[in-house]
């Protein structure tokens, strides 16, 4: 399945989670009320009529919110929710004239279908991301809080164990409970080889920025165990990023928008913030944000520092030449026509392979071919795009 030679990561791939079926072998006894309050009220909205979710729309088990509107409509009614993305399989890349294949919703459960389509695919390894998991710092119950966390770590790694060279996944920490969890990562980091990264909202919780000193800790022991941290975006869910309130709940900006909004505020602030001076040996990506915004990104920044380096004080150098460093990775959707002109401004050594599969909004089973189709990236560049470097950038999936 590798691509000439060189393994094929994709350091976007998703668990669509469903807690009440999930984690009912996970969840501390302790909690067993608490979950099955959580459970009664995933059953009785599906009774209701209401799409599955947690966080997210107006009918949300855990945190409602108005994410639907149509552009040019004053008001819903609660009528129109936000987008199931179900023409958006002919979207990616827009000009496609066929829908690509539907995607099948057991690979959240069933490793032996996961695996069937990640060969489909030519995809080597999945590295796995929650999908609604890093907002559970909405609950109001900071121990149930980190007892989902527990319980998803448990059934996550209880996933990949079962084909372990190809599934790894990444450990939500708390980033409301820092304390808690630095202690998680340290937990798991001694007992599954299978964990590679730390997941990080490109925010944390109460409008802290990633340059904020109470995350200082985390950093220290991501530094310290060699695990990198994966800041990946979500849109309209808890911990809440930009955008989230400036758009009016208007799903097409909200969905445009958002994600690229944040990735952009969350590689600022760990830059501007000195974040990669005072951890000389930390690795950190985002993910999930889009791509194509990074050149523009990088130029102002550079200009802000020349124009206010008084507002940056612990940043002692250019940002660019902080990417320069490589220290810091990036992930482009592989569908995104300005994939190009991104590695011939900021290199080859940044960029990771990033499906989002199996969310609606991937090129799955066609993001491979997107990324060498391009004429004009060079092989050298393709092998890192697609492997490289994401081997650099997660130490374990070396082992």
């Amino acid at each position: 399945m590798s691509w000439n030679g060189c393994p094929v990561i994709d350091m976007d791939a998703h668990i669509v989670e469903r807690p009440a079926t999930q984690y009912k072998d996970f969840i501390d006894p302790s909690f067993r009320v608490q979950y099955q309050g959580l459970c009664d009220g995933i059953a009785k909205q599906a009774e209701a009529g209401h799409k599955y979710s947690l966080f997210g729309n107006r009918s949300s088990v855990i945190e409602p919110i108005e994410t639907g509107r149509p552009l040019g409509v004053r008001d819903t009614f609660g009528l129109t929710q936000r987008s199931t993305m179900a023409g958006g399989r002919r979207a990616f890349p827009p000009d496609r004239p066929d829908a690509l294949p539907p995607i099948r919703q057991e690979v959240n459960w069933d490793v032996k279908a996961r695996l069937e389509d990640m060969d489909r695919a030519m995809i080597d390894v999945n590295v796995l991301f929650p999908t609604h998991v890093s907002s559970y710092c909405a609950l109001r119950d900071g121990g149930f809080e980190n007892a989902l966390y527990r319980a998803y770590h448990r059934w996550v790694a209880d996933y990949c164990a079962q084909a372990p060279t190809r599934l790894k996944w990444t450990l939500v920490a708390n980033m409301r409970d820092v304390a808690s969890g630095v202690q998680e990562v340290k937990y798991w980091a001694e007992r599954d080889a299978n964990l590679v990264g730390i997941y990080i909202s490109p925010q944390a919780p109460d409008g802290k920025l990633l340059d904020n000193p109470d995350l200082h800790p985390l950093y220290d022991v991501a530094q310290e165990l060699d695990l990198p941290l994966l800041a990946h975006g979500g849109t309209s869910r808890p911990p809440y990023g930009p955008g989230s309130f400036d758009l009016d709940g208007a799903w097409f900006l909200l969905h445009s928008f958002a994600n690229p909004w944040a990735g952009m505020a969350a590689m600022g602030a760990l830059i501007g913030g000195g974040v990669f001076e005072l951890f000389p040996r930390l690795q950190a990506a985002i993910v999930e944000t889009g791509g194509g915004w990074m050149p523009l990104a990088v130029d102002r920044l550079d200009t802000h520092y020349i124009m206010s380096p008084g507002h940056v004080p612990n940043l002692k150098r250019m940002p660019r030449e902080v990417l320069a460093e490589g220290r810091y990775y990036h992930g482009f959707d592989t569908w995104e026509r300005s994939m190009e002109f991104c590695v011939q401004e900021l290199g080859e050594d940044m960029w990771l392979f990033a499906t989002d599969w199996p969310h609606g909004d991937t090129a799955w089973p066609e993001g491979v071919q997107q990324v060498v189709n391009r004429p004009g990236l060079t092989e050298h560049a393709k092998r890192k795009i697609l492997g490289e470097n994401a081997l650099r950038l997660c130490p374990r999936l070396r082992a």
